[in-house]
């Protein structure tokens, strides 16, 4: 794990360079668009089961534009919701201020020898990075949930398992897609109490729902996460494209370090 001193520029230029953040992301402005649709009619592929989010659907619809401004505060992509060409954008300061906010959160729990679980909807691209966050904070003291998944039921034909110390769903024993959240709603009956969840997808609606703080990558499709975040969700979000290879994610482990130790000015 590197212990290189970056600074800002060089972190934003890492981000843009790897596109973790940038112009030209992973999903077409088209379904980012499509997503909101989905959010404003309450579909839970991208509200991830957050409570907070149906709630307040119900009782103060929104429409499309109001979530497309709410997604561009976070990433500063067009507020223009007539604007449908190109590729998703993610301004890479936002991420930086992102990821400088999850290292505080993550310097807290430390200090607070806080109980910590890792999961991830996007196992495939965020495994490594999670993983690696939580050798670190193994190695800081930290307790990391590792409670053994069988017996969960299966959903949507999705097993939950903990590989290293993250939990994901897998298809036929390979690590799979989800926005669902039931898998982590019924692991976290069997945890103890979660001092900081560091998850992504339904995973994080699952935390989310029973109050625990949490580390959330957005991609610029999760509409979810930042209405949850603008709700007042106990959420830290980092916007990035999660779909970027899990080696290339990893170096955010690598960044996140620097950060929690202390090395960014």
């Amino acid at each position: 794990m590197t212990t290189t001193k970056r600074s800002r520029q060089q972190v934003e230029a890492l981000l843009e360079e790897r596109r973790l953040a940038g112009p030209n992301l992973a999903h077409s402005r088209a379904n980012n668009l499509a997503h909101i649709r989905r959010l404003v009619n309450a579909d839970q592929g991208v509200t991830l089961g957050i409570d907070l989010v149906h709630q307040h659907l119900e009782h103060a619809p929104m429409d499309s534009e109001q979530v497309l401004k709410l997604i561009a505060s976070i990433t500063g992509c067009s507020t223009d919701i007539c604007y449908e060409d190109g590729l998703g954008y993610i301004r890479p300061s936002a991420t930086y201020d992102g990821l400088r906010a999850a290292a505080t959160a993550m310097r807290d729990a430390i200090e607070q020898r806080a109980t910590l679980i890792f999961a991830s909807g996007h196992p495939k691209n965020m495994a490594l990075a999670y993983q690696q966050l939580a050798s670190y904070a193994a190695a800081r003291g930290c307790p990391v949930i590792a409670e053994d998944p069988t017996g969960i039921e299966e959903y949507f034909g999705q097993r939950l398992e903990l590989r290293g110390h993250v939990y994901m769903v897998t298809e036929q024993g390979e690590p799979a897609h989800t926005h669902r959240f039931e898998h982590m709603r019924d692991l976290l009956h069997r945890t103890p109490p979660v001092g900081l969840a560091v998850a992504d997808h339904g995973f994080a609606g699952a935390t989310l729902n029973v109050g625990v703080p949490t580390i959330c990558v957005m991609d610029t499709n999760d509409p979810g996460i930042a209405v949850a975040a603008t709700l007042g969700a106990p959420i830290t979000v980092v916007p990035l494209n999660d779909n970027s290879p899990g080696d290339v994610v990893r170096e955010i482990a690598d960044v996140l370090v620097e950060m929690i130790e202390g090395s960014q000015p």
